[in-house]
């Protein structure tokens, strides 16, 4: 019998496949959410390749320190972290208005895919991570960074 490592959810997050009103951004960012530097830089140096400027956060609570100054395009979040988890995360997320209709995409070496979906998230990526999946994953949810214009 296998046992899940994911609570059961007790209300569904929905995120929509791109966050309303950053379509048009002047460029699109993305919070990367991880407490291993080595992954978080990885996924960061790839997303920034991919002309996405990226925000950084060790743990859920660095991040939301961060959603309170700005909202990104996605989140790409890590699940099992010191301080506060990216289940806390989700559930500090669901309180925040300025965070309603963010995509959240789920990186983690523990649980399936399934049930990332079933938490509402928009997207999963299995570790060790596939920087294909990542980018293929990241196009699909956020879609092509939108370029800054440079006179």
């Amino acid at each position: 019998m296998h046992v899940s490592p994911f609570p059961k959810p007790t209300a569904a997050l929905t995120f929509p496949e791109v966050a309303p009103g950053h379509e048009n951004a002047a460029m699109s960012t993305i919070l990367v959410v991880d407490d291993d530097e080595s992954h978080r830089t990885l996924i960061a140096d790839l997303l920034e390749e991919m002309g996405y400027r990226v925000l950084q956060a060790a743990n859920g609570r660095e991040a939301l320190d961060l959603l309170d100054v700005e909202v990104p395009q996605a989140v790409l979040l890590d699940l099992r972290m010191p301080i506060m988890s990216g289940w806390g995360l989700l559930d500090a997320l669901k309180r925040m208005p300025r965070a309603h209709g963010l995509p959240i995409i789920i990186i983690s070496g523990y649980g399936f895919e399934w049930e990332a979906e079933l938490v509402g998230a928009a997207g999963y990526i299995s570790k060790p991570v596939d920087l294909e999946k990542v980018r293929d994953t990241v196009q699909r949810i956020v879609g092509p960074p939108a370029l800054e214009l440079v006179h």
